[in-house]
């Protein structure tokens, strides 16, 4: 009877550690957006202060905040969208046509996702500098496209080899095409792991620096690039970039409590059920 329940006191006492890990530098940064300067630099951290919304006032104002949020959306929205349309599809026809070389393909998109990114920044910046996209959109979104598009193959395959082939041959009998199978009974099965891939790459390209600093001009910066610049090469604009970072933090939130449900909900058990 002991030995279970220290099982039960360890766990617990190892997901409140890891909780605290996780929670605890978060929680810092969203205090301090509403901080004045002088209530963070002070020796001992003041747990009662006035709160301001100085530091959002002047990243939204100043610092040409919302120019960053909305480049961000456009970067990650168009990126995710086509990375899921094309990776979907590619699964699809690995998984679906039988080929020969099916796994080869597939293990080339999963090395693909092995490969270090920054081995990739030289070529792919060469490409879009050389095609005239360096300081657009258009520059980071052909770059988070092929970033996250072996990633995308991948899931989906593992997701699609879990559909049981009967379905496929069940629709094909009632005269579905290929793709009116895929839309009408493959795509409610698969809809989790779309969901998954979408949140996934969406949280990659939201958050990427390397490439959108290279690839991006004044005007085109995105969040991670725009909150790097609040980093000084003598100070920290800590206010600032702590207000930028929470501002950045609360679409992802929001987007992962809100596809979570279907992640969780969607099986393909019981799609052979009846």
């Amino acid at each position: 009877m002991r030995k279970p329940r220290f099982n039960t006191i360890g766990t617990w006492l190892a997901l409140a550690l890891f909780t605290f890990w996780t929670i605890v530098p978060i929680a810092l940064v969203v205090v301090n957006s509403f901080k004045k300067a002088k209530d963070i630099f002070t020796t001992t951290p003041r747990l009662f202060f006035t709160p301001t919304l100085d530091n959002y006032v002047n990243a939204f104002t100043k610092a040409n905040f919302g120019l960053y949020y909305l480049n961000s959306t456009i970067v990650a929205l168009v990126s995710t969208v086509i990375a899921i349309v094309i990776g979907t599809f590619a699964a699809y026809a690995l998984t679906s046509f039988r080929l020969n070389v099916a796994n080869t393909i597939a293990g080339g998109f999963f090395l693909g996702k092995l490969v270090p990114v920054i081995s990739m920044l030289l070529p792919l910046f060469v490409i879009i500098n050389s095609i005239g996209l360096r300081g657009t959109l258009a520059g980071p979104i052909i770059a988070h496209v092929a970033l996250n598009l072996p990633f995308v193959v991948w899931l989906m395959m593992g997701f699609l080899r879990d559909v049981p082939h009967e379905l496929h041959q069940a629709a094909m009998i009632d005269g579905c095409t290929r793709m009116q199978t895929f839309w009408k009974v493959l795509f409610p099965i698969i809809f989790p792991g779309i969901a998954a891939a979408f949140v996934l790459s969406a949280q990659y390209s939201w958050n990427e620096l390397l490439f959108s600093l290279q690839l991006t001009t004044l005007d085109t910066y995105t969040l991670p690039v725009g909150i790097a610049g609040f980093v000084g090469s003598i100070s920290v604009d800590w206010g600032l970039s702590s207000a930028a970072a929470t501002a950045t933090m609360v679409p992802l939130i929001i987007l992962g409590f809100f596809v979570q449900k279907h992640i969780a909900a969607g099986t393909t058990g019981g799609a052979v059920k009846g």
